[in-house]
C-alpha cells in the first residue's frame, strides 16, 4: 500500500521513520529494507545489460556503416538508437525479477510482511498464471526504458562530446583507476 502524506507530514524525518518503525513490531527498523536485497539484484543485472548492450550495438552498427561516425549528428543518431535498444534488452531481462517481486508484494501486503519469498513466488505464480506472467507488462515497460535509456545515452554523449572527451580517455582513466587498486592490494 502507499502511505498517505499528510499522516506523516507533521512528524518530520526523524517521526517519519519512527512510525514506519512501528507499524510492524516485528521487523522494526527492517522494514524500511525489506526490499532492498531483491531491488538490488534487478537493479545490478538491469544497468549491467544496459551498459553492455549500449557498447555492444555501437559498436555493431559503427562496423556496418563506418560513415556514421564523420558526422557529429549521425553519431548522436547512433547513441540514440543503441540507447533505446539498450533499454528494451534491459527491461526483457529484468522484467521476470520485476514481475516476481510486484506478485510477492502483492500476496504478502508489502513491505517485506509474510513469509513468502522471491524464489517461492516465483514458482507460485509460474504454476498459477504460467510461464508469461513472468513478461506481464512487457511491452509499455520495453517503450518507457527504451525511451528513457535512449536520452540518457544521448545525453551521454553530447556532453561528451562538447567536452571534448573520447572513448579512449574514458579507457585511459579506467585503466589507471585499475592500476591504482592493483598497486594497492599489492
Amino acid at each position: 500500500t502507499v502511505a498517505e502524506p499528510d499522516v506523516y507530514r507533521s512528524e518530520g524525518l526523524a517521526g517519519t521513520m519512527g512510525i514506519m518503525a512501528r507499524e510492524d513490531p516485528n521487523l522494526g527498523w527492517k522494514t524500511l529494507y525489506a526490499g532492498f536485497p531483491s531491488l538490488l539484484t534487478r537493479q545490478v543485472i538491469f544497468g549491467s545489460v544496459k551498459f553492455l548492450a549500449f557498447e555492444r550495438a555501437c559498436e555493431a552498427i559503427f562496423s556496418y556503416w563506418p560513415e556514421l561516425r564523420a558526422a557529429t549528428y549521425t553519431s548522436l543518431a547512433v547513441s540514440l538508437v543503441a540507447g533505446g535498444f539498450s533499454g528494451c534488452l534491459s527491461s526483457v531481462v529484468s522484467q521476470p525479477a520485476d514481475s516476481v517481486l510486484t506478485y510477492v508484494a502483492q500476496q504478502t501486503g508489502g513491505g517485506g510482511k509474510g513469509s513468502l519469498g522471491v524464489i517461492e513466488g516465483c514458482k507460485i505464480m509460474i504454476e498459477r498464471e504460467g510461464p508469461g506472467s513472468l513478461y506481464r507488462g512487457l511491452g509499455s515497460r520495453c517503450l518507457w526504458a527504451g525511451s528513457i535509456i535512449a536520452g540518457q545515452f544521448l545525453l551521454y554523449d553530447v556532453f561528451r562530446t562538447m567536452f571534448g572527451v573520447n572513448r579512449d580517455d574514458l579507457s585511459q582513466v579506467f585503466e589507471v583507476i585499475i592500476s591504482n587498486q592493483d598497486s594497492i592490494i599489492s
